[in-house]
């Protein structure tokens, strides 16, 4: 009798133990499903997230490169420019001041009795220099304007006078005062020149 009690409560013992260890185990599986189900469930949106963080900052540092890149095309531009634009105002201020010299040599050159063989070594001085200095003009693009027998050029020329001519047509320049010039295809200085207009009609019938 003692001996089947005995037995009997071994068997109520194991059973307790086996529905012990089975009842965690039970319960524990859907818990950690559902923490794996959590975490499948975010991960995806949160590296989208960083996905388009990472692709909004690299469009904003291409963004920043290319102004930054433009400003110093547009400043480099406008920095050649200005260059440009002084070192032609320094020529041109420098390329006047010439024009003076050459046209009191032309003057001296012209006043020259060419035929007087005491006047020979200063002839040739005077030509010379007056070659040599039109020669530096020319090579710095300075180029001197003689319109006689041209259309008459407002652009390029200032016109003092005007005759009547037979021997030309109307708006001819007939005759240069004092020469033009040109720096670089620009005009710096007006050619002062006479002008040939129609000739007056006369009356015959009067």
């Amino acid at each position: 009798m003692a001996d089947e009690e005995q037995s009997n409560n071994e068997e109520k013992e194991i059973d307790s133990e086996f529905v012990a260890d089975e009842t965690p185990q039970g319960s524990a599986e859907p818990q950690g499903d559902a923490e794996q189900e959590s975490a499948g469930g975010e991960a995806p949106d949160s590296m989208s997230r960083k996905l388009e963080a990472l692709a909004l900052e690299l469009k904003k540092a291409k963004d920043a490169e290319l102004r930054a890149y433009a400003e110093m095309d547009n400043l480099r531009k406008r920095t050649e420019k200005e260059l440009d634009k002084n070192r032609q105002f320094a020529l041109t201020a420098f390329a006047k001041d010439l024009l003076d010299v050459a046209d009191n040599l032309e003057r001296a050159y012209g006043s020259i009795d060419h035929a007087n063989a005491d006047f020979a070594n200063i002839d040739k001085g005077v030509e010379l220099t007056l070659k040599s200095l039109m020669k530096v003009l020319e090579k710095h693009g300075v180029e001197q304007l003689d319109p006689r027998g041209q259309p008459f050029d407002p652009a390029t020329q200032h016109a003092i006078q005007m005759l009547e001519s037979d021997e030309y047509e109307a708006n001819t320049v007939i005759d240069v005062m004092q020469k033009g010039y040109n720096l670089n295809g620009r005009n710096i200085r007006p050619a002062m020149v006479v002008v040939s207009k129609v000739k007056a009609k006369v009356d015959t019938q009067a």
